[in-house]
Order: C-alpha cells, then structure tokens, then sequence
C-alpha cells in the first residue's frame, strides 16, 4: 500500500483488478507458443493465436468503453473477469489448435480492463497533466508487476504440464472476480454526481435541467471536434507502436529459442527481468520526463528511444551451444537492448495515453480511450500475422528491424501534433472532474436553503408569541399561515424548489 499511498482507495480496487487479470493473462504468455509447437503447429499458427484475441478486441473494447460511460464501470470489471476464465479455461482442455483459437477469441471479447481503468482514472481525477499522468504511470506500473512475477511463475509450472498455466489463469480470473465484487465500486464521479444532481434535489426545473445538459453536450462536443485532429495523430502513434511491438513479441519466443537456444523456462524469467526494468522506468522515470520535457516531448523521446533500442536487438549475434557460447554479442546484446526498449516503451506509452485523456474531452473519455485499445487491437491482428509470416520465411533476423522502424514512425506522428499545435496556436484545455461554477452554485444555494430554514423557525416563534398575547388561537394559525407563506415568496423560496 505504501507503494501508492497517496492514491484514491477507489483507484486502488481498480489497480489490483487491472494486476489480477494481467497476472492472469501472462501466466500463460510464456507456453502459449511451445503449446502450439505441440500440436505440431507452426510461427504462423503462433500469429494467427495473437491476431484472434486482438481482433475480437477491437469490437469488444470499444463497446465495453462506451457503455460503460452510460452504465457504469463495476459491471464490465466483472464481466471481463469471467470472460477471461472462460477463456483461458477453453485453452488449457484444448488439444487442436482451432480450440485454442476459440479460447483466445473468448478472451479477447472481455479483454477490456485496460480501457476501463483508463476512463476510471479520469472519471475519479480528471486529466490535468500530473495527477492523471501520475496515476497512468502507476497503472503502467501494475501492469509491469505482473509481468515481473507472472511470466517467470508461468514458466515453472510448464514444468509439470504445458496446460497447468492456463488452469492456473482461469483461477486467478475468478478470484479477480470475487475480490471486483467485494471491494471495487463505482467512480466516486458518478456518486458525487448522482447527490449534488441539482434537478433530483428540485433546486432547477427539469425543461432548464435538460437545456442545461444539451448546451453542456454541444459545447463537450464543440471541444472534442476541435481536437479530433490531433487525437487522430496520437492514435496513428498508437498503431505504429503497437504494430511494431506485436510484430516481435508473437514470436519473441521462437525467435530467441532460434537465437540463443532458450527455452519456455528462460524466456519466461527474462520477461520477469524485463517487467522489472518497465516498473521501475514508470515509476521513477516517469514522473521526471514529464516535468522535465512535458508528455509530447517524452513520447518523441522515448518513442525513438525504444527504435534505437530493437536496432541494438538485431544487431546481436546469433549463439551456438544453447545460448552457452559467443555471450557478449550475443545474449548481453539483447539484453541491453531489451532493457533499453522497456524502458523507453513505458515512458512513450505513458506520455501517449496521457495525451489523449487531455485531448478527449470530459464526455468522451470511455469513447477517445476506448477506440484507442481498438485501434492497438487491429495493430494486434496485423502484427502476429505480418510475424508469423516473416518468421516461417526464415528472415527472423529482420523482425528486431522492422519494430524499431514502426517504433520512429509512431515518434514522428506525436512530432507532428507538437509542430501542428504550435503553428495554429492550438492549445488544449485541462480537465477536471467537477467545474468549479458548478461547486460554487450549488454552495449558495445550500446556503440559501439554510437562511431559508432559519426563517421557518422565526415564523412559527412569532406565530406562538401571537397565539400567547391575543389567546386568538385559530385566526393566530391563519395569519401566521399567511406571514409564512409570504415570508417563503419573499426568500424565493417558489424559485428554489423543495429544498
């Protein structure tokens, strides 16, 4: 807890829900591909495995997003939970490859977690830079704590069964599940919304209360319009990156089996060692790129970072004797690499994501967040099948290659929402969750509700002071009737409602 002790209880649940089905999910990462070699599979079938999970991801996170800005966010927490079980269930009874196919589609239908906690954090902190920046920074961070421990766990229990991972998953699913329901709640947002509604108090009338919502609306809209442009931008960023970073991690696991001779056991501590790197460049580094160079410097930064980083990756030397010989240019070079590339990836991707909740506007966070996961989720499909196809034609070396190009690509996409921003003079608005005209309304006109209560009492003191001095109880009940209801037409109590 001290890890994020300054952070809303609230965003807290989500974290460890976000961790759980992480852990989930990489648990089997490590086996996936070795399993389909069981089956006699090939790299390609690897691609295809990757491109099912992700296309059904792109219909599914959207969807998820934008019915969750209407609906809430608790109930598709829970629904993704169960739908990840059910999944990673069907993978580990499979013995075809179809079936597995099936299972990674059925996961990537309530694969959505990420998106929600995405649109969580904005519901509950807005989108000014530091807070939300820090708060997706830590949410990176979660991610990567399951890819220390995961990965590698994943990779002992290979030792007993090549199935035992994805049971393992579908038991960590439903305890994801148990812990949602117990402890997550709905963003404090939408509660503070539903008590401070000034119409369901009776403070406006409901035809204002709805105009009020419709120029709300339009104006949320006007802004979300002005900057669709460089939200586009930030989504091609989105793509590239992505693209790039599935086209080598689908077959990372052959391809470093065919480099060094490594097998599910190495690779899946490697990744631990990785996540490592990642949590501690989100969590330290972070924080001071954005300060130092602001969010859109630290995606071109870092995006380019990470492009230099998968060059080093292909620059290492192929080794003989399982991995035992040649090991300064070969495992050590990819090492560094790999480390450099973690690193910069999670700055980039933090900055990136952080850019886009600024530009969505207070109504469309679930939209702008959600689609991005789509669009990263159609880089998804592309990616495995481009790797797969690459990999099965013996030109493994190029695969380093072409991530690192696609990753300079994405920092040229976020260079140029910096260079169009700048000659138009365009600037973008900082969000918060509640509007401070709204706060400060509502705080008179509790006030007013208040001096209004004490009036009442004043009224009936005087009426018990007429009824004592003239012992005219029943004319003393009508005009005191009567000084109350002018007393009430003069505070503007009519105009106020019932308070």
């Amino acid at each position: 807890m001290a890890l994020f002790g300054s952070t809303p209880p609230s965003i807290v649940s989500v974290f460890l829900s976000v961790f759980i089905d992480a852990f989930g999910g990489l648990v089997a990462m490590p086996v996936l591909p070795y399993l389909v070699y069981s089956f006699n599979g090939t790299a390609k079938d690897i691609g295809i495995l990757s491109a099912a999970y992700q296309f059904a991801s792109i219909f599914s996170m959207p969807v998820t997003a934008r019915l969750s800005d209407k609906y809430g966010r608790r109930k598709f927490f829970l629904l993704g939970f169960l739908g990840s079980a059910a999944g990673f269930i069907t993978i580990g009874l499979s013995n075809q490859i179809w079936s597995m196919v099936l299972g990674r589609f059925i996961g990537g239908c309530f694969g959505a977690s990420m998106p929600l906690a995405q649109a969580y954090i904005s519901d509950v902190v807005g989108t000014t830079s530091e807070m939300s920046g820090k708060l997706r920074a830590q949410l990176g961070s979660v991610f990567m704590a399951a890819l220390i421990f995961a990965p590698g766990f994943g990779g002992g229990l290979a030792q007993f069964t090549l199935q035992t991972p994805f049971f393992v998953a579908t038991g960590m699913a439903i305890f994801g599940f148990i812990l949602a329901y117990i402890y997550l709640t709905e963003p404090k947002k939408d509660e503070e919304e539903g008590a401070d509604d000034p119409e369901a108090a009776g403070l406006v009338d409901k035809d204002d209360a709805e105009k009020d919502k419709t120029e709300a609306e339009k104006a949320d809209n006007e802004k979300y319009v002005k900057n669709l442009l460089y939200i586009r931008l930030l989504w091609m960023s989105s793509f590239l990156a992505n693209f790039g970073f599935r086209t080598m991690i689908t077959v990372l696991a052959p391809w470093l089996q065919y480099k060094f001779g490594w097998t599910s056991k190495e690779f899946g501590f490697l990744a631990s060692g990785i996540g490592v790197i990642g949590i501690g460049a989100n969590l330290i580094f972070y924080s001071k790129a954005s300060k130092k160079f602001g969010n859109t410097f630290s995606s071109i930064l870092f995006g380019s970072g990470a492009g230099v980083a998968w060059l080093i990756v292909a620059s290492s030397r192929k080794t003989e004797d399982g991995g035992r010989g040649n090991f300064y240019t070969g495992p050590l070079v990819y090492f560094i690499g790999a480390t450099l590339s973690t690193m910069c990836n999670a700055i980039a991707t933090t900055s990136n994501k952080t850019l886009l909740a600024r530009y969505a506007t207070p109504m469309t966070q679930g939209k702008v967040m959600g689609t991005t996961e789509s669009i990263n989720a159609v880089a998804g499909v592309l990616g495995p099948l481009v790797a797969g196809a690459v990999f099965d034609e013996g030109w493994q070396d190029w695969l380093p290659v072409i991530t690192g190009v696609f990753y300079f690509f994405s920092a040229l996409s976020v260079l140029a929402v910096y260079l169009h921003s700048k000659r138009t003079g365009h600037k973008v608005e900082k969000y918060e969750p509640k509007m401070v005209e709204f706060n400060t309304v509502m705080s008179e006109l509790i006030f007013l509700r208040s001096r209004v209560h004490e009036l009442e009492v004043e009224v009936q003191t005087l009426k018990s002071r007429v009824r004592k001095k003239s012992g005219e109880g029943e004319k003393g009940d009508g005009d005191g009737q009567f000084e109350m209801n002018a007393m009430h037409g003069h505070h503007g109590h009519h105009q106020l409602g019932v308070l």
